[in-house]
């Protein structure tokens, strides 16, 4: 399925979206249609957060604690008061204390609030927050943080302990993984500056350049055979092929850029 506003492509999904966000998606006037009927155009993202809006995000965070302190400290968060955070931690809040299906206040602030403030999560986790908790469901920060797109964000996420080659070990996927699969390039990018490994596979045996490909994502792909990368010649050929991006935009040079890698 694709996503589209005005005939331009938005973001790839699979059938199975929820009448959610398909309500969501078309109160801002998008509709469905087919990827023969969609013109080449830049891929877009779309954050679920910036669709269902950032005050009905909050309300859903704060619904995912039960006790106050918990919902007084994610206020605190989301209104940027390290003070008071700091305050209440003293005053013998657990930092991590978990609400619905195991979620932190760290998780809820990063998954839910827009904008996601680094300064707030590096604040939450000088506090002692676990960037490494998981919920009940597997899901983590890394998905959460996938969805961010603050360039800030990373840098705290890498000096607390993150590696670059972070791997989900319920869903086994990867950091890079995920930041390709939300489209979130510059994420993507960062991370491959910042050590990810270019060929490192998810559970499945995805490969980076694979989803890139696969989501028409050519800066990324030729980011990832510059990183190393290596080439599955039929594959690459016959991705190169499908619904290729107008030659003048960025996209479209860095098509031509993979194309050029092609074994003659």
């Amino acid at each position: 399925m694709v996503w589209r506003k005005s005939c331009g492509i938005v973001r790839r999904r699979p059938s199975g979206v929820g009448v959610v966000l398909a309500a969501g998606l078309a109160a801002l006037g998008f509709a469905a249609c087919s990827p023969a009927a969609a013109p080449k155009e830049e891929p877009v993202s779309i954050d679920v957060s910036a669709v269902f809006g950032a005050t009905d995000q909050r309300e859903r965070a704060l619904a995912r604690f039960a006790d106050e302190p918990s919902r007084r400290f994610l206020r605190l968060a989301e209104s940027g008061d390290l003070a008071a955070m700091t305050a209440q931690v003293r005053a013998g809040y657990a930092v991590d204390t978990p609400g619905e299906q195991g979620v932190t206040p760290l998780l809820a602030y990063v998954a839910y609030v827009r904008p996601v403030r680094a300064d707030v999560v590096a604040h939450l986790l000088a506090l002692g927050a676990d960037p490494t908790r998981t919920l009940a469901n597997g899901m983590s920060l890394l998905n959460a943080a996938a969805r961010v797109r603050d360039p800030q964000l990373l840098p705290v996420l890498l000096k607390a302990g993150v590696s670059p080659d972070a791997r989900l070990p319920v869903q086994g996927e990867t950091f890079l993984s995920l930041a390709i699969r939300e489209g979130n390039t510059d994420l993507a990018l960062a991370l491959l500056q910042a050590g990810a490994r270019a060929d490192l596979p998810t559970a499945d045996g995805s490969l980076p350049l694979l989803l890139a490909t696969g989501m028409g994502n050519w800066i990324v792909a030729d980011a990832l055979l510059q990183a190393g990368a290596r080439i599955d010649p039929p594959r690459l050929a016959h991705a190169l092929k499908l619904n290729p991006p107008a030659a003048d935009t960025p996209q479209g040079r860095a098509h031509a850029a993979v194309a050029a890698r092609l074994p003659r």
